[in-house]
């Protein structure tokens, strides 16, 4: 699957200063493998109570809204949507890492990663869409909320996520279907520095006003128990975070290295940044369409934390939880190996910033770069990405780990 604000650039410093601090933090030459499972399972779970408290917030924001919609409150609720996407952005790293966000068929799965970040979405499946927009996909001639025969509850709205299997962009739940009933198509090319323009009367006199707003509480609150589930079945004593310390402490590693190698390697590499770039001709092109937070133009942002979140794993620091790590145990075995490793992250870090904090929107940087994309800052980003891939690899084959 394919799956700002002055105080967002405030925390995306503060992030890119801590991670220098973080890595820069003397070896234990006491660490052991099982010290650095049981503070990646610390740092997990923290990053999954703090989204969801972020969900939280933004539930009582759209909430606030929906009961009594004004411009106002329709400009806080999708303020509160791009902060509670910073600590989930980073959470990213825990995908492909065979845990409980996107693993089936065990006792401990929630599988709730498409239910709750799937993209690129057909917005025509949701609500209306502006006529002629429907080019790139084509697919649906009416939507959930034009339907009055369909209702709008939580259990409907999870089975119709993707149509029932048989359609990837047939997304009806999580982040992306919130950010499109918040902010809309982003139809403001070429004034491409500008994001989705949905006005607030969409929710008071418009067509299906009552209906949308009852969508929009309906997905929020699904996203909220989603999150809540991840965060419990994390902490300790938690249902997964027990069988996660359970594994043998090479397998748990190696899972968790995974992840972040996944992630840097594959997803944010290539599926969140070359394939906008690649499908890009000029502003307005279908890179466009394939860019993860199209609607509010956060894309950036989105870059930015899934890669702080693999720094995280990597130097076992998010936030106030700091200890024992994977690079730790690379230091122990290696330093030079160590220091490579290390310097492939902080020129993640240096790129990733040129894309996430003072650039501009990413449509816009991936019109820019379609023509000649190895020398702008995106493509830039994703060498890096992809040389920091090699070196977790190297390193965890050092220490008798395997990721592919």
């Amino acid at each position: 699957m394919k799956k700002i604000s002055i105080l967002l650039l405030s925390l995306s410093l503060v992030l890119a200063c801590s991670s220098d601090d973080d890595n820069n933090q003397p070896n234990d030459n006491n660490v052991t493998k099982a010290d650095v499972v049981s503070n990646y399972a610390d740092v997990v779970y923290q990053s999954y109570a703090d989204s969801y408290s972020a969900a939280i917030t933004m539930q009582s924001a759209i909430n606030a809204f929906v009961n009594d919609p004004t411009d106002a409150r329709f400009t806080t609720a999708k303020s509160t949507w791009l902060a509670a996407r910073e600590p989930y952005g980073q959470t990213e790293a825990y995908r492909g890492a065979t845990g409980p966000i996107d693993t089936d068929g065990n006792p401990w799965s929630l599988n709730t990663e498409g239910q709750m970040n799937a993209w690129p979405i057909d917005e025509a499946y949701i609500d209306y869409v502006e006529a002629g927009s429907e080019a790139w996909a084509g697919t649906f001639t009416s939507s959930i909320i034009a339907d009055a025969s369909i209702t709008i509850d939580a259990s409907t709205l999870a089975d119709l996520n993707e149509a029932g299997g048989s359609n990837e962009k047939a997304v009806s739940t999580g982040w992306h279907a919130i950010e499109f009933l918040l902010w809309g198509q982003d139809q403001t090319f070429p004034e491409a520095e500008l994001a989705g323009q949905r006005e607030f009367t969409d929710y008071t006199t418009a067509s299906d006003a009552d209906r949308r707003g009852q969508y929009l509480q309906v997905v929020t609150n699904l996203l909220v128990s989603d999150l809540n589930d991840l965060a419990n079945t994390w902490t300790v004593g938690g249902t997964y975070r027990t069988v996660f310390e359970g594994l043998d402490e090479d397998v748990a590693l190696s899972q968790a290295i995974q992840g972040a190698f996944f992630i840097s390697g594959d997803e944010l590499s290539e599926e969140r940044m070359v394939v906008p770039v690649d499908n890009t001709e000029g502003i307005g092109g279908l890179g466009q369409e394939l860019e993860h937070s199209c609607f509010a133009d956060n894309t950036n942002r989105d870059v930015y934390n899934n890669a702080k979140g693999v720094i995280n794993v990597i130097f076992g620091s998010y936030g106030t939880t700091n200890g024992a790590s994977f690079y730790d145990l690379v230091l122990l075995e290696n330093p030079t190996q160590a220091n490579s490793l290390k310097a492939a992250a902080d020129e993640v870090i240096a790129r990733v910033n040129i894309v996430g904090v003072n650039s501009k929107p990413f449509d816009l940087l991936i019109a820019q770069e379609s023509t000649n994309p190895i020398t702008g800052p995106v493509m830039e980003s994703v060498v890096a990405l992809r040389d920091l891939a090699d070196e977790i690899s190297a390193s965890a084959t050092l220490i008798g780990l395997t990721v592919n």
